[in-house]
């Protein structure tokens, strides 16, 4: 806390200075003035929680010097000291609030007691308005719950509004701030001061962690534009910002609406990246569900056209990208079932020239994280090159071989895997598929599965994405020990040492 003490008396002063132990008290600054108006200026710069003031000063006595402190510091508390009892001075005193009045000559008994009674009224003035602001605060945030959410009658709503200090009959708008490519946006406090006139008069609830909502209310429909210049203001000041703008409404039961647009507004920054403030329209989003007609011509290409798979994927994203949008849950959702049609045929791992892994069990992980349609659209066509990649080193063989070929990569994790089983996968004796399978390839099925394996292996020993053990394990080895000693036999090097040199 901090006190002020106003006397021409400069041995009062000092005294009081002195003599009182203000740090038991719990007063850490302590200003001193001559006069009423030095007084007033010291108040309006230090803003102290208790004044002392003498009632006789010159220039301003204490009487006046009161009635100006409390407009300029109105939460200041007064301790009026004087040797004059006139009834007048005590008159106005009491008008004015002052908590205690001592007499001069100052007993300093006395006076610690009244500054401790003035103390304890500072705290529980504070008390009381800290629990005040808390109930008002928990007010507000149950009527923004409630408008966003809609279903409450209009009189309880009104109620709300009151108990709240909001305006029941104006006009509404719903801003969404959120942050974006990581950024958390900040507690609403910090935001309010960010939108002038209005910041004090929204209601803020935080969502999640990365939005933030806020229903401005409007002295007209036409204040829309101030609004949205406040908010390019606010992404100019703050990085990492983006903001979806609802509709003006002019009722509190049409505030649902305009919240829902703000959502939408926002959605349609993840297909458009450059907008940072996106204000809603209704042609945005059209295409809510995905038809059937996109899962069948994907299966399809995937399985007899897959050389065409990644124009066929290009192409359905550009078609998504140019709208009508569809809510990016929906878009994770198709695409993280691409993916994994493609992950289940090639025993849950894509690998891709250049040392890029795709494992099925961080696939649907990595596209929540996509920022943008556009993250989505490269992550996505990735994989679709990486599969043909794949599909073209079997290309050259009969359709049989490939058939052989595709279940040994999705069954390698299979440590007991053998040519009967997979000779019965193809419905051929174990003795003639062995025969084809080295007229075509030159080598053995048993051969071939533990080159594959071998090679699955170095490369994610390479790519440093997963540990040893789940290594093994993927490619189908007995033990880590095995694998270990079947890696060092062929590379000379242990799987650590091997990524070790891979990584340097």
């Amino acid at each position: 806390m901090k006190v002020l003490i106003a006397d021409d008396d400069v041995y009062t002063r000092e005294g009081l200075v002195e003599a009182i132990e203000w740090k038991r008290l719990g007063i850490q600054e302590i200003f001193q003035a001559e006069d009423g108006s030095q007084a007033l200026q010291m108040a309006a710069a230090h803003r102290p929680e208790i004044v002392i003031t003498d009632v006789r000063m010159p220039k301003l006595n204490g009487i006046e010097f009161a009635e100006r402190l409390s407009a300029v510091c109105p939460d200041s508390k007064l301790l009026f000291i004087s040797g004059y009892m006139e009834v007048a001075y005590m008159k106005s005193a009491i008008r004015l609030a002052a908590v205690d009045y001592v007499e001069k000559p100052i007993k300093l008994r006395e006076m610690e007691m009244a500054i401790g009674r003035t103390i304890g009224y500072v705290r529980e003035r504070r008390e009381r308005e800290i629990l005040w602001n808390q109930k008002v605060d928990i007010d507000r945030r149950k009527l923004a719950i409630a408008l966003r959410t809609g279903g409450h009658r209009q009189d309880e709503i009104r109620e709300m509004c009151e108990n709240a200090g909001f305006p029941a009959d104006t006009s509404y708008i719903s801003i969404i701030i959120s942050g974006w490519e990581g950024n958390i946006v900040e507690p609403s406090i910090a935001l309010q001061n960010d939108w002038g006139a209005y910041g004090g008069s929204a209601l803020t609830e935080q969502l999640d962690q990365q939005r933030q909502l806020l229903l401005i209310p409007l002295r007209s429909r036409n204040e829309r534009g101030r609004v949205l210049h406040l908010a390019e203001q606010l992404c100019g000041r703050k990085s990492g910002v983006r903001i979806g703008v609802g509709s003006v409404v002019s009722d509190l039961q049409e505030v649902p609406r305009s919240f829902q647009e703000s959502v939408l507004a926002l959605e349609a920054g993840f297909y458009r990246p450059e907008s940072i403030i996106v204000k809603f329209n209704p042609n945005l989003f059209g295409q809510h569900t995905v038809t059937g007609d996109a899962y069948l011509e994907f299966h399809h290409c995937l399985k007899h056209k897959p050389q065409e798979l990644a124009a066929w994927m290009e192409s359905y994203c550009d078609w998504l990208l140019a709208g009508p949008y569809m809510l990016k849950e929906g878009i994770i959702s198709l695409f993280t079932s691409f993916a994994h049609a493609m992950l289940n045929e090639k025993n849950g791992v894509l690998l891709r020239t250049g040392g890029k892994v795709y494992q099925i069990r961080d696939t649907e992980s990595h596209l929540n994280q996509c920022q943008t349609m556009q993250e989505v659209k490269e992550y996505i066509l990735g994989m679709c090159l990486a599969y043909q990649e794949e599909v073209k080193e079997t290309s050259i063989y009969s359709s049989v071989i490939r058939a052989v070929m595709t279940y040994i990569s999705a069954h390698c994790s299979h440590p007991d895997l053998d040519v009967r089983e997979i000779a019965d996968h193809v419905y051929l004796s174990t003795a003639h598929l062995g025969v084809l399978f080295k007229q075509e390839t030159g080598t053995t099925i048993k051969q071939y599965v533990n080159d594959y394996r071998l090679e699955l292996a170095k490369r994610l020993v390479a790519g440093e994405l997963f540990k040893m053990a789940d290594i093994s394990k993927m490619c189908g080895y007995a033990s880590p020990g095995y694998f270990a000693k079947v890696f060092k036999s062929s590379t000379g090097l242990t799987p650590v040492e091997y990524r070790k040199q891979r990584s340097g």
